[in-house]
């Protein structure tokens, strides 16, 4: 047997490695992809109405003790109808998800709403845990 026949090139591709590869990134991302849509944890109310936000939209909150937030970050009443302005002409977002805690009264809601409206959103979506009774 000579050299030549013993060190011929095969025809079969070895997948293993790039199987392992494969499988290590589906992890990485399971695991990444709650951590990256991370929220201001809030006891949602329930509602039948309630259906899934679109993902392109700027999330504001307002937590038990009214403290606002745009994505994470806590800001005052006063310059929400700033902020979203300037997110609205920097990122060119056209929709708001409004996410509040149950025990938020409404006149904070309505004033919410009011700063959300100056800063030039016309689409706003209430947020709330979809209720399984029915």
């Amino acid at each position: 047997m000579s050299r030549r026949e013993k060190y011929a090139p095969t025809e079969n591709i070895n997948l293993t490695s790039m199987v392992d590869i494969l499988f290590m990134l589906l992890f990485v991302v399971i695991i990444t992809a709650p951590i990256m849509h991370a929220q201001v944890d809030l006891s949602l109310p329930k509602s039948s109405a309630a259906r899934v936000t679109d993902e392109g939209s700027v999330t504001v909150s307002i937590t038990a003790d009214k403290t606002i937030y745009i994505e994470k970050t806590p800001l005052p009443i006063g310059e929400l109808a700033r902020k979203i302005w300037e997110i609205r002409e920097t990122k060119s977002i056209t929709s708001v998800a409004l996410r509040a805690d149950g025990k938020v009264d409404y006149s904070t809601i309505m004033k919410v709403i009011g700063a959300i409206k100056e800063g030039g959103i016309d689409d706003l979506g209430l947020v709330a845990i979809p209720d399984k009774e029915k």
